[in-house]
């Protein structure tokens, strides 16, 4: 029997679903200066990730017309308030956030930047989530420097 017989199911789509692998979703680059259109996103999460990308000082353009963009940014977000429980046993008013985005080229379909972030009880809520995407937009960008 091989080594990879003893590998689940489960373990393969943990692999292959993990941010280092997501970031790598194209072959295309996202250049500095690209003009982004960030889709409107449920629970206004959009707003939080524009807010983001210039609190970071990702290096593109935020544009407000789809037709004047290179590249389009879609994704989703939810909020997981914390519970009587946990506000009362464990003092914790911190909801768990989670979200993801991609980037994709306009012109060709192709994504080329995926990112997902879950953060356990988050004191700024969205915000953080929206940060933790920029940061690493940020770095995808800066990495081809």
């Amino acid at each position: 029997m091989s080594t990879w017989s003893f590998l689940s199911p489960a373990a393969v789509v943990f692999v292959l679903a993990s941010p280092a692998h997501a970031q790598q979703a194209g072959s295309h680059v996202l250049p500095a200066g690209a003009k982004l259109f960030i889709a409107p996103m449920k629970d206004g999460f959009h707003d939080f990730l524009k807010a983001a990308i210039v609190d970071k000082k990702v290096p593109v353009t935020i544009v407000e017309d789809k037709s004047q963009a290179q590249y389009e940014v879609t994704g989703h977000s939810e909020t997981e308030k914390a519970s009587a429980a946990k506000k009362a046993f464990m003092l914790n008013w911190h909801s768990n956030e989670q979200a993801s985005i991609q980037v994709a080229d306009l012109g060709s379909g192709e994504v080329v930047f995926a990112y997902s972030v879950n953060k356990k009880s988050s004191a700024h809520g969205k915000q953080s989530t929206a940060e933790a995407c920029a940061k690493h937009l940020k770095k995808k960008i800066d990495s081809r420097k």
